[in-house]
């Protein structure tokens, strides 16, 4: 599970069950005062954020909630989703720092500003 966010308009929470066959799942999303309640909640029960302002936007304005990611987001959703655990395991101290990606976004679904 993650937070994305663009940081400071944007907010989308991801959750993907390793166990189901689909894609992960937008299951929040909001602008501006509830993108801030959407980070906030996720620091409360310490789910990553993310700043990802580029892939947040693309997100943001190519889903609705409860959707899975669509096909051409999914490699960069994948991305984030690998950059996470990588990040949990150097905290335990199972790994080195990983570095932050850069997340392939379709120019399609690109919303930059």
């Amino acid at each position: 599970d993650v937070v994305i966010t663009n940081p400071t308009h944007y907010a989308v929470a991801l959750k993907y069950d390793q166990k189901a066959n689909g894609a992960p799942v937008v299951v929040a999303k909001g602008a501006d005062e509830v993108a801030f309640k959407i980070m906030e909640i996720a620091r409360e029960y310490k789910v990553e954020v993310l700043r990802t302002p580029p892939l947040t936007r693309a997100v943001y304005h190519n889903t609705d909630i409860g959707q899975e990611i669509p096909d051409g987001l999914y490699m960069a959703i994948a991305q984030v989703l690998a950059y996470v655990f990588q990040l949990r395991q150097f905290r335990k101290g199972r790994g080195p720092k990983p570095g932050m990606p850069d997340f392939p976004i379709p120019p399609e679904m690109r919303r930059d500003l």
